[in-house]
C-alpha cells in the first residue's frame, strides 16, 4: 500500500493506494498524522482495491487515538468493494463516511472548529 498526504485548511487528506490488510496496516497506523492526536485526518479509499478485517482495524484504532472522537478520522471516496466490507462489519456506523474529499474536508473542518 503507497500513502500520499496532503493537506487543505489544516487537515490531512491521506489518500491510499493498493491493499489495506494485515501487512499494511502498521503503515496506516504509524502514520505521523495518524499518531497525533490533534490532527484531524481525511482518509481518502476511493483507491484501495482490497480491505480486510486488519484494515478496517487499523481504521478505528487511528480514530481511537483522536482526542474528537466522532471528527478526528473522517472517510471518503469509498468504492464499492470497500463500502461493501464497511457494510457487513456494520464499521460505516463508527465514521462519517462522505462521496468526495471536499465534502469530508469541510465536515472535518467544521467540527474542528466547534471544539476549540
Amino acid at each position: 500500500m503507497t500513502i500520499t498526504e496532503t493537506s487543505k485548511i489544516g487537515i490531512a487528506i491521506l489518500s491510499l493506494y493498493g491493499t489495506l490488510d494485515a501487512l499494511s496496516a502498521p503503515e496506516l497506523r504509524n502514520n505521523r498524522s495518524i499518531i497525533d492526536p490533534e490532527k484531524t485526518v481525511v482518509i481518502d479509499l476511493q483507491q484501495v482495491d482490497f480491505i480486510d478485517s486488519s484494515g478496517i482495524g487499523a481504521i478505528v484504532s487511528a480514530s481511537r487515538q483522536k482526542r474528537q472522537p466522532s471528527g478526528g478520522i473522517v472517510l471518503a471516496c469509498m468504492n464499492d468493494r470497500v463500502r461493501k466490507v464497511f457494510e457487513i462489519t456494520n464499521a460505516q456506523k463508527l465514521f462519517h463516511i462522505f462521496d468526495d474529499t471536499t465534502a469530508a474536508v469541510d465536515f472535518a473542518s467544521s467540527r474542528q472548529s466547534a471544539s476549540a
